[in-house]
């Protein structure tokens, strides 16, 4: 039935009816003869080939008229059809030659069909604008400046190139949490017009470089630059200057004064990319790099920053893969006293060690475990793994606690304090002898998540550390306030004792302020015994550095425990 046209079907239909109506009247002309005539069923009036001879003809006819007919209705059903398909193309809604449309219901149906057809048209295009503008800014959104980057990008050339920044604001967020929501909305607009309009004012020959260029917000922050022709890199580079320049003054937001600076990344095509999503990626990568390098400013893209890129990740898989497989060894640097000439302790150091024995710097794979997360699960390992030593020393007699660095990821998680303990618990070692060191940066920034963390451990004695004190910002005041038992005083200023004027003061500051507060305090990085005796007199509780060890594994620091004596230069202090 999908196939059949409307006259076709009627005419079958009427064909069928006909003889329908044939049979039955001949059935009752033939039983009106039998019951009230007296005739029989075996006489017929006519001969059944003459019968059927009349009922073909009559259905052939009535197949026929109606075919005629139904002919006329599909005619009229394919015009109405044809105007509706043109008003629709032409964008009209108007009552146009509803007149050649002979039934009234079609007509009005066509009147009631060009309305719904118009209404979708008004929504399809809001809906096509909102898909491509920015409810924020008002400006093109990251679909239409991609839509614009994959329709020209082919037409670059070396000597015609096409050039994408990807701007980012600088120090939006402190402006954000200052302005509020909706005030950090005007910001971003407001920024986005100071840009529109700091383009606007460039003439001469820079001017070409702007044209068919298409200025786009993007996620959070962040705005995007396409200049389909941009001639040159020096047009490339006055344009830059020109958008940095127009956030030389700050900005007036619901009646503050909010400064903003503006940075970005820079990629020409087909240089240095040949299609949307390496534009995008190479631009942003130059973007990471100087907010690594300087914080703020502008920069090109270089393969180098692809080599560089490409390095991390596969650094980043070999880190994931070793968290894995626990390549992550434990070393641990003893903590001397300057009273007794005793190991006291020892610090716990991450090593990453490589099946084939290749050693990767702490420095290297440090700030990506940060990065990426994985600084938890390492620092798991590691904490474990320095329990159950500390254990083994207990057991063999030494009286040595072990000291773990605790990194900010590991304190934002809202288990730290069920980690420890069940650290504690499997390895068995008593809470007193587990010391946990934490950056003086995050002491200072986040005081009332460390005193959360820190009060259900330290009431079962496990110590607090801050670790490289002097070298950040700290406000005294908050720190007097959190539960610390241990300042450790930076390499950088023992280093410099013999060499800097200042540095003696300094570690005579911070040992006053300890002694003042009840803490014990251990030096790092101590490598001469003229450091030493310095510390030792100006009443530094322990040292840690290569005067007396590096960080040794396992059985090599317990070996180192079982020879260690205190040393001359050492007994010679406690005497002198």
């Amino acid at each position: 039935m999908g196939r059949i046209t409307i006259p076709v079907f009627i005419a079958t239909v009427s064909s069928g009816l006909t003889v329908a109506l044939y049979s039955s009247v001949w059935v009752a002309e033939q039983a009106y003869r039998v019951y009230f005539e007296g005739g029989s069923w075996a006489e017929w009036a006519l001969p059944l080939w003459a019968i059927g001879i009349l009922m073909v003809i009559a259905a052939a006819i009535s197949g026929s008229i109606a075919w005629f007919l139904a002919r006329r209705f599909q005619q009229i059903l394919l015009d109405f059809t044809e105007y509706l398909s043109e008003a629709g193309n032409a964008g009209e809604d108007s009552n146009a030659h509803l007149t050649a449309v002979p039934f009234s219901e079609l007509r009005r149906l066509r009147v009631v069909v060009m309305r719904s057809v118009g209404k979708l048209r008004r929504d399809n295009e809001a809906l096509r604008e909102t898909a491509y503008v920015d409810p924020r800014t008002g400006m093109p959104n990251l679909i239409a400046i991609e839509k614009l980057i994959a329709r020209t990008l082919p037409r670059a050339r070396y000597e015609t190139p096409a050039a994408l920044m990807v701007l980012d604001l600088d120090n939006y967020t402190r402006a954000s949490e200052r302005l509020g929501a909706l005030a950090s909305e005007a910001l971003l607009k407001a920024s986005g017009e100071r840009m529109s309009r700091a383009l606007a004012a460039l003439d001469g020959p820079v001017r070409n470089a702007l044209r068919a260029s298409e200025l786009a917000a993007m996620q959070a922050d962040s705005f995007a630059l396409y200049l389909p022709t941009a001639v040159s890199r020096d047009h490339v580079s006055n344009i830059a200057r020109a958008i940095r320049l127009a956030f030389a003054e700050p900005f007036v937001i619901a009646g503050q004064s909010v400064s903003l600076g503006i940075s970005g990344g820079i990629v020409m095509a087909p240089e240095d990319a040949d299609t949307v999503q390496k534009m995008f990626r190479h631009a942003e990568l130059a973007l990471k790099q100087v907010r690594k390098d300087t914080g703020s400013g502008f920069r090109y893209f270089s393969p180098r920053l692809n080599r560089v890129a490409r390095g991390k990740y596969m650094l980043e898989a070999e880190l994931r893969e070793a968290v894995a497989n626990h390549e992550f060894k434990t070393h641990f640097q003893p903590k001397v006293d300057f009273q007794t000439g005793k190991v006291v302790g020892a610090e716990a150091l991450a090593r990453w060690i490589r099946p084939n024995g290749k050693i990767i710097s702490p420095n290297t794979f440090i700030p990506l475990a940060e990065e990426t997360g994985l600084v938890t699960q390492i620092g798991e390992q590691i904490m474990e793994a320095a329990c159950r030593s500390a254990r083994i020393w207990m057991d063999e007699g030494f009286d040595a606690t072990v000291a773990v660095n605790v990194s900010p990821r590991q304190f934002q998680a809202t288990d730290l304090t069920e980690t420890v303990l069940s650290i504690l618990k499997r390895s068995g070692l008593p809470p007193h002898r587990l010391e946990l060191e934490i950056t003086e940066s995050m002491a200072v920034s986040e005081p009332e998540k460390v005193a959360r963390v820190m009060r259900p451990l330290r009431s079962l004695g496990t110590k607090l550390a801050i670790d490289d004190f002097g070298t950040g910002h700290s406000n005294l005041s908050i720190l007097t306030q959190l539960p610390f038992d241990v300042f450790k005083i930076d390499r950088q200023f023992v280093s410099a004792l013999e060499s800097d004027e200042q540095a003696p003061a300094i570690i005579e500051m911070i040992l006053a302020m300890a002694e003042t507060l009840g803490l014990k305090t251990v030096a790092e990085g101590v490598e001469t015994e003229r450091q030493a005796d310095f510390l030792r007199r100006r009443g530094c509780t322990m040292a840690q550095g290569f005067l007396y060890s590096a960080g040794l594994p396992h059985d090599s620091f317990l070996e180192f425990l079982r020879k260690w004596k205190a040393k001359p230069s050492v007994t010679r202090l406690q005497t002198g």
